[in-house]
């Protein structure tokens, strides 16, 4: 499906087990957002968000 945007290249959810799902913004030029109902995670690609590393120098926005 084209989503018709700029920057955004797939929208999905990701159950990480535990009772957490993940929603997932991949960018276009491989980064990825993960959001979950208490923050926004900026990680540099797929892989490292599956192994829960993030972007140290984005940071995470807290939302709870």
């Amino acid at each position: 499906m084209e989503l018709g945007t700029e920057y955004i290249k797939s929208i999905s959810s990701w159950d990480s087990g535990g009772g957490i799902v993940i929603d997932i913004v991949e960018l276009k030029d491989g980064r990825v957002l993960g959001i979950t109902d208490e923050s926004v995670v900026l990680y540099p690609s797929m892989d490292t968000l599956e192994e829960g590393e993030a972007d140290d120098a984005a940071g995470v926005i807290a939302l709870a």
